[in-house]
């Protein structure tokens, strides 16, 4: 078997995939794609600086693959939070994606693995109760900036996937990420004392440890499995149930107020997300994950309920250190 590149080995997820390949097959077989090297404690991996915003990247990448004999190809160069810069985002994620997909189908690369979200299928009052891979993306014009380059790069891949037989595409929906050193959306909202919510709105939601996620996408670099498949947890919690849990004071607004006032904050480069985000906490997006289970073998070891217990206590360890020594009291 050839070396595995990743892209986006800077980021949380991509960081913590290369260290686990590197302990699995040794940092000879592991190329780090990235416009920043490899962590100095990660020695002998190989890396080639590629920006995959920047035209003539799929040439340099067919360079790299072919002089690095690639087979497989694991792409996690994704933003997990709104970027302010919506033009880059969209070089990054959306035509960066297809730079990628293009110099893999033409350097031989037989696997392209890519990192997704479950976000994509969009939070509406009309989802069913559990999401599967066959239910339609959201609608791109309706949509985020940040969920619609998302699309826009599963449809770069899918694509190439079909356009060349003799690479396989494999889409890793994951669930939001939640745990030590997580920084997204939601770990904005965990991170306040005082967190308005929707007047009359509780969804349901899922948070997969990164642990979970290492695991799938580790399972996923050796098993042949094509199209898309969602990564979940266990289980799913209500959204008041978690706030809840981590000891929040929350302050119902209604839905018109808030939509607005969100938006006015991030325009004025205050708020944590844009306006249409609050989708996310008004209706359900809870997705199913039979196909991971039968066709990847994967069941994740944690609920969704532990990963946010793992964030609470990595984000307030002294206030996890005192509820364990009351505890043992």
């Amino acid at each position: 078997m050839g070396r595995i590149a990743v892209t986006g080995t800077a980021s949380f997820l991509g960081s913590r995939l290369l260290r686990r390949l590197v302990e699995a097959r040794g940092a000879d077989a592991v190329l780090a794609v990235d416009v920043a090297p490899p962590p100095a404690t990660l020695e002998g991996v190989r890396h080639r600086m590629v920006d995959l915003t920047l035209p003539g990247a799929d040439q340099r990448l067919v360079d790299a693959f072919k002089d690095e004999e690639v087979d497989v190809v694991v792409h996690t160069a994704f933003f997990t939070s709104p970027h302010r810069d919506a033009a880059y985002s969209h070089e990054l994620e959306s035509i960066g994606t297809l730079h990628l997909a293009a110099g893999a189908a033409a350097s031989g690369v037989q696997h392209l693995v890519l990192r997704s979200f479950t976000a994509l299928y969009g939070a509406r009052g009309q989802n069913p109760s559990l999401l599967t891979e066959e239910h339609p993306l959201g609608r791109r014009e309706e949509g985020l900036a940040w969920v619609r380059d998302k699309i826009e790069a599963e449809q770069h891949a899918t694509s190439y996937g079909k356009r060349y037989p003799g690479m396989k595409v494999t889409v890793l929906r994951l669930a939001p990420l939640l745990g030590p050193g997580v920084h997204n959306f939601y770990t904005r909202i965990l991170s306040k004392r005082v967190v308005p919510v929707l007047l009359g709105y509780d969804p349901l939601v899922q948070f997969l440890h990164p642990e979970d996620a290492v695991e799938a996408l580790m399972r996923a670099v050796t098993l042949d499995v094509e199209g898309p498949v969602n990564i979940v947890p266990r289980d799913c919690l209500s959204l008041l149930t978690a706030l809840h849990l981590a000891d929040k004071v929350t302050v119902a607004v209604p839905h018109p107020m808030a939509y607005a006032g969100a938006e006015l904050l991030w325009s004025a480069g205050l708020g944590a997300a844009p306006g249409g985000f609050l989708d996310f906490v008004r209706y359900s997006c809870i997705a199913e994950g039979e196909r991971a289970r039968r066709e990847l073998g994967f069941v994740a070891r944690y609920g969704s309920r532990d990963a946010l217990t793992a964030f609470l206590r990595y984000r307030y360890p002294a206030t996890a250190a005192r509820e364990r020594k009351a505890a043992l009291a």
